[in-house]
């Protein structure tokens, strides 16, 4: 394994946090830099605010930055919450990401319903440094995934955090690519993978999932590359079948290797309905599902839209 995927330290200064997406464990995660200042890489998502601010607790820090790698909901929502944290702290939190993601983080309206509007942040370019006094963070455009992508290098410990941009890997043999709605951009990905390869740095920080070290550190953006073509070229090869969730996730199980993790649930709320559902499909003798194949149908079929969409199949 090169891979460390649990909340706890991962360097001298850096904390990864889980922040329990979709209400389990081991799917998004935000990063805490510790130096002179302090700053959290990603917002995460309102339902996670909760867990993340108890994980700031447990580890006696606040953020005095916070850095959106991009603008989907799941790395910016639980900000609203931060905010008002750190004003009954008698702190301030500086909001930064990409000059392209300032327009869309002030208008959720095209994200998912009942985001908040992220407003007051602070633009950020190519090439610009983030003084930690003790780390400096370095800017990079990393468009594909989204048009607005940024990733953060922390010079200092050769680690980059590469958000979305090359995909989501919550296992070492469940790799996901990256090209969800509404944003993405094949051309631009690919340039970005380019561009990563000539970065200086050894270990990278995956925003789904984990803190990759070794050799895989500069292998994955080749396998990343490997994913996304052989995931497009199955949906091409069955595109008649695609509104056939079931037909559709063997396929991709046996074209791809992808199988369900056995996901931890966190959420109370989803705890029980879980239950529920589990306990009835026993009442009808149908075999339950585990919270992994759930999550994995979810996201297949985001992505079956996604490419229905971009190949104008919708």
């Amino acid at each position: 394994m090169t891979a460390i995927r649990r909340s706890g330290k991962i360097n001298e200064d850096t904390t990864l946090i889980d922040y329990g997406l979709h209400g389990v464990s081991r799917v998004g995660a935000v990063y805490l830099i510790q130096a002179g200042k302090t700053c959290l890489i990603d917002g995460g998502t309102r339902d996670g605010a909760g867990r993340m601010l108890k994980a700031l607790r447990g580890i006696k820090a606040f953020p005095d930055t916070v850095i959106i790698t991009h603008s989907h909901w799941d790395h910016c929502q639980a900000i609203p919450a931060l905010r008002k944290q750190a004003a009954r702290l008698g702190k301030e939190i500086k909001v930064l990401a990409s000059e392209r993601a300032v327009p869309l983080l002030e208008d959720q309206s095209w994200s998912e319903p009942g985001c908040e509007n992220i407003t007051g942040v602070t633009p950020l370019e190519e090439g610009d440094i983030v003084d930690l006094q003790g780390v400096t963070l370095r800017i990079l455009d990393t468009p594909g995934h989204c048009k607005d992508h940024i990733a953060v290098l922390d010079e200092k410990n050769r680690n980059i955090f590469v958000g979305d941009a090359i995909g989501v890997k919550v296992g070492d043999n469940v790799f996901v690519p990256p090209f969800f709605l509404p944003f993405w951009d094949r051309d631009a990905y690919y340039a970005t993978i380019g561009k990563l390869k000539q970065v200086d740095y050894d270990t990278l920080c995956l925003a789904h999932y984990g803190y990759i070290y070794g050799d895989e550190a500069k292998s994955i953006l080749d396998e990343s590359v490997v994913t996304y073509e052989r995931w497009w070229q199955l949906f091409e090869q069955n595109v008649e079948k695609l509104d056939d969730l079931d037909y559709m996730l063997e396929v991709i199980s046996r074209g791809t290797g992808l199988a369900p993790i056995d996901y931890d649930i966190l959420s109370p709320r989803l705890r029980l309905l879980f239950g529920l559902m589990t306990g009835w499909n026993k009442l009808v003798r149908k075999k339950p599902q585990p919270i992994g194949a759930l999550i994995a149908r979810s996201t297949l079929a985001s992505l079956i839209t996604a490419y229905k969409t971009y190949e104008n199949l919708a």
